[in-house]
């Protein structure tokens, strides 16, 4: 085990249209369609919509700690 493999997963505010992943199965791509911010100002989370790439279909209310792009990464650019 690596030392990226124990880094925990975090919350972030992926852009509209982003490229994202499931951080379980990273070859399964999927374009954001809407981020909604919750939470405390302090504290915030983001819950997505995603659109997946391989079957068209749309998942609701993502937590970003459980996605990431393509290249494995999370957070600001």
């Amino acid at each position: 085990m690596t030392a990226d493999e124990l880094t925990p997963l975090h919350e972030w505010e992926p852009a509209l249209k982003e490229q994202v992943a499931h951080w379980r199965a990273p070859q399964r791509l999927g374009t954001v369609l809407r981020c909604d911010q919750y939470g405390h100002f302090a504290d915030p989370y983001w819950r997505v919509t995603v659109r997946w790439d391989d079957t068209g279909g749309v998942e609701h209310n993502i937590e970003t700690s459980c996605l990431v792009r393509p290249d494995g990464t999370q957070g600001l650019r």
